[in-house]
């Protein structure tokens, strides 16, 4: 079952690969690993590279996006407000120099591409936050545990408006069923996209501030395998080793979604250890919800990033050593820049 250009008020776009036009890609060295330790995330500026790396004492490392350079170092760790305790996520719009990296329990901390700036926003009430982005009007938006929604909307000062989109199906509780279908988020430049891929089945929705848009299903149709357990007499998500994982990284420019899929039982990525790769290919959508093409990655990647140019996707890899590989993205997926 190829995948057709749906009516334009069509909502659900279902698919498989077997029809989409594939690219075999060879990358080259970009990043060598004696400037990386375990590298986490990655966001592409114009002209830097930024790498989350949460276990170094500077939890964040610049490179020249060109070169592959090494810049700097930056984003101390500890309890500060112009310091890291912990990095969970860097959202930065497409191609930006600066962004907020989130520092979970609920705090977004500032990033200016040189330093964390000490202008921080609590997120309160709704539910639990675990992947904020910023849209439009300085908004924010959030994957996590929320009782009345997909999604928790929150106004510029962090405070909680209200949930957008469906829970996810199932009679289990829905912080389990929330935490099962817990989705990576992703917005274009002017934040009045925003893309969500589910780690633990091939689900991808696409919405505006107040509602889906497109949900995508495919290649695999496969739900997430959990189980619940008590944990202090509160309801908890076990991911099962059958599993098969989805959309494990995700990453945008202003015209097309990059999505690495991975389609490996979790059971299988833990058996290969920490530093083995869960993808191997990226599949590629636009806006409107209709997937395009692929790009299968020679050595496969743990995280990807993409250049707003569309030019090259950068990948994390980290066997044998910590690295950062880059590939030369076709022409047919470079963005088209009105002028």
């Amino acid at each position: 079952m190829g995948c057709v250009e749906p009516p334009k008020d069509s909502f659900l776009v279902e698919f498989t690969t077997d029809t989409l036009l594939v690219h075999d890609l060879d990358g080259e060295l970009f990043v060598d690993g004696d400037s990386l330790e375990k590298p986490t995330d990655m966001v592409v500026g114009e002209q830097f590279l930024f790498i989350g790396d949460p276990d170094r004492s500077q939890a964040i490392a610049i490179f020249d996006r060109e070169s592959g350079g090494f810049v700097a170092n930056t984003a101390t760790k500890g309890e500060g407000a112009q310091e890291l305790s912990r990095l969970k996520a860097m959202n930065f719009k497409p191609g930006s120099k600066s962004g907020w990296i989130y520092d979970p329990p609920a705090t977004a901390k500032f990033f200016d591409g040189i330093s964390i700036t000490g202008e921080v926003i609590r997120l309160t009430g709704g539910g639990f936050p675990m992947d904020p982005v910023w849209i439009a009007g300085d908004s924010i938006v959030s994957s996590g545990i929320y009782e009345s929604g997909r999604f928790g909307l929150y106004n510029p000062t962090g405070s909680f408006v209200r949930s957008i989109g469906q829970i996810p199906p199932g009679e289990t509780p829905v912080s389990v069923r929330q935490y099962a279908y817990e989705a990576i988020l992703r917005t274009n430049s002017l934040g009045t996209r925003i893309v969500a891929a589910s780690l633990n089945t091939d689900r991808i929705e696409i919405f505006d501030n107040s509602k889906i848009l497109h949900l995508i299903r495919g290649p695999g149709f496969h739900e997430p395998e959990f189980s619940v357990f008590d944990f202090n007499g509160e309801p908890r998500t076990f991911i099962e080793d059958e599993t098969i994982q989805g959309y494990v990284s995700v990453t945008v420019t202003d015209q097309f979604i990059f999505a690495l899929y991975s389609g490996r039982t979790r059971g299988w990525v833990r058996s290969q250890g920490y530093f083995s790769p869960p993808g191997q290919i990226v599949i590629i959508f636009t806006w409107s919800g209709v997937p395009i093409g692929v790009l299968g990655l020679a050595d496969g990647a743990m995280q990807i990033g993409v250049s707003q140019d569309g030019r090259y996707i950068y990948a994390i890899h980290r066997s044998p050593v910590p690295m950062v590989l880059r590939y030369h993205v076709p022409v047919l997926y470079h963005t088209i820049v009105s002028g």
